[in-house]
């Protein structure tokens, strides 16, 4: 989505220099600076909805919520955004159990055997 912004021509300029320092774009500067905001819930009027979002990421984070139903309880459909809302609020990648790789090991073992004895 296009939006237009009324900015100061001094902190234009500013932050076309602090991109060009980061080898970025003053767009992906201002797309993460709002994705920021919105994660910690930066603004008292957006503090209810932002600490929803905050709640989504860290039930999500901690495991307890799967990504496909914290991303549709926040409205997003595109897991770049989704990662870089997380990244945000300085959550890290839930981690799957220590039982659920085994399983996952297991079962890859048993796929990559029946392919082995069919070829």
């Amino acid at each position: 989505m296009n939006i237009t912004f009324a900015l100061d021509d001094a902190l234009v300029a500013a932050a076309k220099s602090l991109a060009a320092r980061q080898n970025t774009s003053v767009n992906a500067l201002v797309r993460s600076a709002l994705e920021h905001q919105v994660a910690l819930g930066g603004g008292d009027s957006a503090a209810g909805a932002a600490s929803g979002v905050l709640q989504e990421l860290l039930e999500y984070s901690a495991g307890s919520r799967p990504r496909a139903v914290a991303m549709q309880a926040l409205g997003i459909s595109d897991y770049g955004v989704f990662l870089r809302l997380l990244n945000a609020a300085g959550l890290p990648h839930p981690i799957v159990p220590m039982s659920t790789r085994r399983q996952m090991a297991d079962a890859l073992g048993k796929v990559l055997a029946a392919q082995a004895t069919q070829a």
